[in-house]
């Protein structure tokens, strides 16, 4: 299947809202373990639009279907913590591998960061299937990198 990123905009608000207050995504949260209200969404969502230092794409298929969304955002010094989301529907068919590593081309090979809660295996396999080798464990989450 043929994918394309495109960067979010504020269209997209909506969409992203519906997306992070699903129960798969809340299950696999470190942060947010309950549902997002909308202001706080809409706030969020327009500071990460603006920041220079957050990328935000929406995957979409080749009729523009938005497939999920994939995040950048720099958090501390060395490395940009990564979030990836695919609609449920569309998992387990390689989209987020292919969005991962054309996200990683369109930037450069930043430093990435991903944290990993530890219900989410099939998170975890896709970063390390896409390069990223595990740095820290514990009891809750592993966070894996690609420097």
């Amino acid at each position: 299947m043929n994918i394309f990123l495109r960067e979010a905009d504020y269209d997209d608000s909506n969409m992203f809202f519906t997306w992070v207050n699903k129960k798969d995504s809340l299950d696999v949260k470190i942060q947010n373990k309950s549902k997002i209200d909308l202001k706080n969404h809409d706030t969020w969502f327009l500071e990460r639009l603006s920041d220079s230092n957050t990328y935000i794409w929406v995957i979409e298929n080749s009729n523009k279907v938005p497939l999920g969304q994939i995040r950048f955002q720099k958090k501390c010094l060395m490395y940009f913590e990564v979030d990836i989301y695919i609609i449920s529907t569309m998992r387990l068919k390689g989209i987020a591998i292919k969005a991962l590593n054309m996200a990683v081309k369109k930037t450069n090979n930043f430093a990435l960061k991903a944290i990993v809660k530890k219900n989410n295996i099939g998170s975890y396999k896709l970063f390390i299937k896409c390069g990223f080798s595990l740095k820290f464990e514990d009891d809750f989450k592993w966070t894996l990198v690609k420097e």
